[in-house]
């Protein structure tokens, strides 16, 4: 018999992660089957938990959270945490204000709607509300806007972090 240890760590995270990010998308799914449309704030609701978990998990890792450079980067740490190593992008802090800017160039739960055979616009809600959950419970002087998503066919997400207006 083989013992979880003798699993490769990044072979378990990566399992791990894929169930993680399958599941939501696997629930809403049977939410709407069952009782039909109009439950889609159940996802939105579900990703409002998860975001607002990045708050803790920065402070149990002591993540700085003193400008948008510190935001975005421990936006992205624990989205990668959360969400597995299949998200990819990059970031860029501007240098002669506070604001930076995420790139996300490839989204594991779209990777994971397209493998179920689900509508990936149908993912922008949820992850909206994730996205600004967390960015907001890093740090509630900032926020973030869109400018594009790989959920509506975009070829990256682009996220700007600045503080509030």
């Amino acid at each position: 018999m083989v013992e979880i240890n003798q699993i490769p760590a990044e072979v378990r995270w990566s399992l791990a992660t894929r169930a993680m990010t399958a599941v939501p998308i696997a629930y809403s799914r049977a939410v709407r089957r069952r009782f039909g449309n109009g439950f889609e704030d159940l996802d939105e609701e579900v990703w409002e938990e998860i975001g607002k978990s990045q708050a803790g998990l920065a402070r149990a890792f002591n993540f700085p959270l003193r400008d948008a450079g510190d935001v975005a980067r421990a936006f992205g740490a624990l989205s990668t945490l959360l969400l597995g190593p299949e998200l990819q992008g990059e970031m860029k802090v501007a240098a002669d204000r506070d604001c930076a800017a995420l790139y996300t160039t490839a989204c594991p739960m779209v990777s994971r709607a397209r493998e179920i055979g689900e509508e990936t616009p149908s993912l922008c809600p949820a992850c909206r509300t994730y996205t600004a959950t967390a960015v907001a419970a890093l740090n509630p002087e900032y926020e973030v806007t869109y400018r594009s998503g790989i959920c509506v066919g975009d070829r990256r997400c682009e996220m700007r972090i600045e503080p509030r207006r």
